[in-house]
This record gives C-alpha cells, structure tokens and sequence, in this order.
C-alpha cells in the first residue's frame, strides 16, 4: 500500500474508532441520566475499548507521520498531508477527525461533570441520613435554610 493510501486508511479507521466512541459516550450519558448502572458498566468497558483502539491507531499514524520526515504533531501531519496528490480527501478527514476529537472531549467532560454531580448529591444524602455534617443546611418550612443541630445517628433513631 503507497504512503497515501496508508495515511487515508488509518484517518478513516480513526475517524470510524472517534465515531464509535462518541456514540458510546452518548450512550453513557443516557445511563448516567437514568442511573442504569448495568448500562453505565457496558458502557465504561466500551469506551475503555474504545479508547484503546483509538490510542493504537493514533499511534500508528504518528509513526507514520515521522517516518514521512515530518514530526509526530498535527501540524507534522497537515504537512505530511499537502505532499499528498489526494490531499483534499485527506484534508477532509483532517477535518472531520479534529472535529470528532473535540466532540468527544467536550461529551467526556460533560459526562465527568455529571458524574461529580452525582457523587455530591450521593454525599449529600448520607451526610443527611448519618447527620455527620452537623451543620448541613435543610430547607425549614419557611423555605429557608437551616443547620440540623441534632446529633442523633440513624441507629439511634
């Protein structure tokens, strides 16, 4: 396979993996949401899968890259690219892979954002039930907050 063909087979391969995981991303989303935690572990091994794959591949076009003269970076792999005679269809996927990186990133974040939310309405919660922060404030009737100032525990309830 000539240098060309290589470098669009890997973009394509790396494009499909970034595709692929931001779908599971998505989906993980779904399973946070709902705290379906049978779909939130398939979809943890799923990215991680993923997320493998996608490092492999990845790799693979830096060497390819570097072996071509130009350094392992994006910028070595745009150069890498306007020596190519199929240099629109690869600028293409350039594109089209940066775009899905970034995707994935901001999806990643915000599920990671979800999850801390979650962990702190957890928190929150047990804190309430085992009353281990005296001092956290619950709404009175009057819609105010207040300190719980009993230091009863649940097994003493």
């Amino acid at each position: 396979m000539i240098p060309e063909q290589q470098l669009a087979s890997l973009l394509s391969r790396e494009i499909n993996c970034l595709q692929m995981l931001l779908d599971i991303l998505n989906q993980e989303y779904n399973a946070l949401i709902s705290a379906d935690i049978n779909a939130i572990e398939q979809a943890t091994t799923a990215k991680n899968q993923a997320l493998a794959t996608q490092a492999e591949i990845t790799q693979s076009r830096r060497n390819m890259t570097i072996q071509s003269s130009f350094s392992g970076t994006n910028e070595g792999l745009q150069q890498l690219i306007a020596t190519c005679e199929n240099q629109k269809e690869l600028s293409a996927s350039f594109s089209l892979l940066s775009s899905l990186a970034r995707q994935c990133k901001i999806t990643n974040r915000s599920n990671g954002r979800l999850i801390l939310q979650k962990q702190q309405q957890a928190r929150g919660a047990l804190d309430i039930i085992r009353q281990s922060d005296h001092n956290t404030p619950t709404y009175s009737g009057q819609g105010k907050t207040t300190a719980i100032l009993d230091t009863r525990s649940l097994g003493k309830a």
